[in-house]
């Protein structure tokens, strides 16, 4: 998998990148160890993702207002961490790929691409 470096994901959770960093390599067992994660886990009828588990870490982390997403016309789904500001650099995720980047910017990279958001 592909993921941001530690530098990069400095630029959202400051000193806390390394563990950041971690919680993206972690297996769902570790995950689910968490405070954060396991407290997910008790409140959703069915199990949740190892994506979401791993959101849910990084937003506890990076201290955010939750998980948020924007489906596309091809019905994927823009998947970010709600750091308030549509052009704030937060974690996004988009066909599997993790990124630092504000969500705003890559809903315009993906519409000149002709992929339209609701």
């Amino acid at each position: 998998m592909n993921l941001p470096s530690i530098k990069t994901l400095s630029e959202v959770f400051g000193d806390n990148a390394r563990e950041a960093r971690a919680v993206l390599e972690a297996n769902r067992e570790t995950l689910a160890a968490r405070p954060e994660c396991a407290a997910r886990i008790a409140e959703c009828y069915h199990p949740p993702t190892t994506r979401d588990l791993r959101l849910t870490a990084l937003d506890a982390l990076a201290g955010t207002h939750g998980i948020e997403g924007a489906q596309a016309s091809t019905g994927e789904w823009l998947t970010y961490l709600n750091a308030g500001d549509a052009y704030a650099a937060t974690v996004t995720v988009w066909r599997g790929r993790y990124r630092v980047e504000s969500w705003g910017d890559r809903v315009e990279t993906l519409e000149r691409q002709s992929i339209q958001f609701a």
